[in-house]
């Protein structure tokens, strides 16, 4: 696995994370991730699914983990605006990193695919990037089909808590850029206004840059806290959706939400998404059910 924050030491580290990532990326593609379907698809002991349930949920962990490190007044322009992430993946970012929201729609159009009233059977449709396995063990197949009361209600606290939370971390961006604003306004006149004669406009131009600059590094702080609370809120869902969920169920959400990060890398898909961007908008959109990211 890629190895965290000694990698993160440069002022500018774009190259740096996007090396992480792609590390990252492949690390869940080529190795935890067939093994995580293996395991599904075979008649692995419950250990073994067990053990690489685990293996996927701390590489997931590991990820948002590895950039709380990195957060800091230097850095956070690179994270809250990644540039590792394709025009695919932009849509469904909330703070540097995908919507809360994300993760428990994924959840729940398992769920409701499984118990469609309708009575019709749907087949998951995950295939970003991937194939599917074709045959599944019984336990596998039928690990959606009425969820446990524990299962639905701590899905229900997660979505209770999120609607708290992400107004609250939105309203503290917008007024962190709001404070920000306001500074470079307000000392940017003032030291414009000290400038009058044509002899300091050289010292002008280089007030105005250090205006900015002042004015950044106090707000760029506040910024960095509210990605790494954004992180930590990520971090919490997906560790709380494993914990509430059977083996089963843990294997499968985690299959689904590995293929749709992975997917995010599919070329062809991304090169159609960039020549039609509301058909494929719409098609990758399918793939999170429900009320979509609110």
């Amino acid at each position: 696995m890629p190895k965290p924050f000694n990698i993160f030491s440069r002022k500018k580290p774009t190259r740096r994370f996007n090396d992480y990532y792609t590390d990252w990326t492949k690390t869940l593609t080529d190795h935890l991730l067939p093994l995580l379907r293996q395991s599904l698809s075979s008649a692995s002991s419950a250990a073994v699914l067990s053990s690489n349930v685990d293996r996927v949920l701390r590489h997931l962990v590991s990820y948002y983990e590895t950039l709380d490190l990195a957060a800091d007044s230097d850095t956070i322009p690179y994270l809250l605006f990644p540039s590792w992430r394709n025009s695919l993946e932009t849509p469904f970012l909330f703070l540097g990193d995908l919507h809360p929201y994300l993760f428990t729609n994924l959840l729940r159009s398992f769920i409701d695919r499984e118990n469609n009233d309708s009575g019709e059977e749907i087949e998951p449709d995950f295939h970003l990037g991937l194939d599917r396995i074709e045959e599944k063990p019984w336990k596998i197949e039928m690990a959606w089909k009425d969820p446990s009361d524990e299962l639905v209600t701590r899905i229900d606290q997660i979505e209770c808590a999120m609607r708290l939370m992400v107004p609250v971390l939105v309203d503290r961006m917008r007024k962190a850029q709001g404070r920000f604003m306001g500074r470079v306004a307000e000392n940017w006149v003032s030291s414009s206004m000290s400038s009058s004669s044509s002899q300091e406009a050289g010292k002008k131009k280089k007030t105005g840059v250090a205006v900015v600059e002042e004015a950044a590094k106090e707000e760029m702080e506040e910024m960095a806290s509210i990605f790494v609370d954004a992180n930590r809120l990520r971090k919490s869902i997906i560790m709380d959706i494993v914990g509430a969920s059977s083996d089963h169920q843990a294997a499968l959400y985690l299959e689904g939400l590995s293929q749709f990060l992975v997917g995010f890398k599919d070329q062809s898909l991304l090169h159609e998404f960039e020549l039609c961007p509301l058909l494929i908008s719409n098609k990758v959109g399918a793939l999170v059910s429900g009320d979509g990211l609110k």
